[in-house]
């Protein structure tokens, strides 16, 4: 029989086994006393050798409850002990044969494996020993020792059983806990995906937009204020359709300007004030401001306009960088780098944290995070790289590289 791990008896088996010798020794000794209506020296010493029987009881099993079968020797003592008292008992007054049988069932909770079925043994043998050894009680403890081994044996198979049975149900239980909260946790990831691709989807329509914008819109009316201003110098101050053209000429100027204030509204805010460097200055420094670790810009080479979804992706990137090195690094020092090179620019974020496994992430579900996932699809599109060293303990550097190309030359801005 195998205890639960925590104190206590739980099952009716248990609850009966650990109150059968108190029962026993209680019943046996009414009994005793009983017949013996005059107390004498013999009759307290049997009583007080009980007492001790029930006391030993108590001290081994009651008072310790996680000593049987869990560690074998204190039971192998606690049965020999009981056992022995048992027979003393029994050898002085018949009627504790009730303590002797008692040792039946306390030789399978106590005794582990084949030890239980000696203490089985024993015990009939104690019985024959003190009735006599006749071939009839000799054969009827032969069986009597053959049944209790094969009931004690039975109900030893089914408890392993029920007990197996309850490991695996709660090894269930746990798989389906950890479904459970992996299912919720999916479900968060793709509500924060679709949100990402949301965002992304806005940001890339408002660029293809602006984009839209300049090459038709802003380029077809800043070709009609340069031809208006053309032949505005050929016409005479006074002539009849100077002032058609000179309305026509204001017109498109005030719709051109009208035109480049919905291209500069549809790039990314950060990008709106001023350059690439700047930006990232300001995203650094709020990161700085708002509870992160120490963390500086270094630019270096000479800094120069990229196409608006380009300096829009590396922004990103260093967004990304510092939110994952604020969420998951716990990194002192942060060092963000911008580097601008003859043919790319480089972006490095490089924090002293505790890093992770690389591999181990990109083999995940989720493939190293939805951030750093949205950050290699968005680099990608500019034929850009993204590359991640890290191990843990050794802080993590995250580096992208885009092709430095330029944005098409402009039209003069017309005054």
């Amino acid at each position: 029989m195998t205890v639960p791990a925590d104190p206590g008896w739980r099952s009716p088996w248990d609850r009966v086994w650990l109150a059968s010798p108190y029962a026993a020794v209680a019943a046996a000794s009414l009994t005793a006393a009983a017949r013996r209506p005059e107390p004498s020296p013999d009759l307290l010493l049997t009583l007080g050798i009980a007492a001790l029987a029930a006391l030993w009881h108590w001290w081994m099993v009651t008072a310790h409850p996680r000593w049987p079968e869990r560690v074998a020797a204190p039971m192998v003592l606690y049965f020999t002990v009981l056992f022995g008292l048992a027979c003393w008992l029994f050898s002085r007054e018949p009627v504790y044969v009730l303590l002797l049988v008692a040792c039946y069932p306390t030789a399978f909770v106590t005794l582990p494996g084949w030890l239980a079925y000696v203490g089985v043994a024993a015990t009939s043998a104690a019985l024959v020993t003190d009735w006599g050894w006749s071939p009839a009680l000799v054969a009827t403890s032969c069986a009597t020792t053959v049944l209790i081994s094969a009931v004690g044996g039975a109900l030893r198979t089914v408890e392993s059983e029920v007990l197996r049975r309850r490991a695996a149900y709660e090894e269930l239980a746990e798989a389906h806990a950890r479904l459970a909260e992996l299912a919720r946790h999916n479900a968060g990831l793709q509500d924060e995906l679709l949100e990402r691709a949301r965002a992304a989807g806005v940001l890339t329509e408002r660029t293809r937009m602006a984009r839209e914008l300049h090459d038709t819109l802003a380029q077809g009316l800043a070709g009609i204020l340069t031809h208006l201003e053309a032949a505005g110098g050929h016409l005479p101050a006074d002539g009849p359709a100077r002032g058609h053209v000179d309305i026509a000429r204001e017109t498109a100027r005030e719709n051109l300007a009208e035109a480049r204030r919905w291209m500069l509204a549809m790039r990314p805010t950060p990008l709106d004030a001023g350059t690439l460097p700047e930006a990232i200055e300001a995203v650094v420094e709020r990161w700085r401001a708002g509870g992160g670790a120490d963390a500086a810009l270094t630019v270096t080479g000479t800094p120069v306009r990229l196409r608006p979804e380009a300096e829009e992706a590396l922004l990103r990137a260093a967004q990304e960088a510092l939110a994952n090195a604020a969420r998951h690094a716990r990194a002192r020092h942060v060092r963000v780098t911008l580097s601008f090179m003859d043919d790319v620019v480089a972006l490095d974020v490089h924090d002293d944290g505790v890093g992770f496994d690389p591999d181990a992430a990109a083999a995940s579900p989720a493939g190293g995070g939805l951030g750093l996932s949205a950050m290699r699809h968005r680099i990608a599109r500019f034929a850009g790289t993204l590359s991640i060293e890290s191990a843990p303990g050794r802080g993590t550097a995250v580096s992208v590289t885009i092709p430095a190309v330029r944005p098409e030359t402009e039209e003069r801005e017309c005054v």
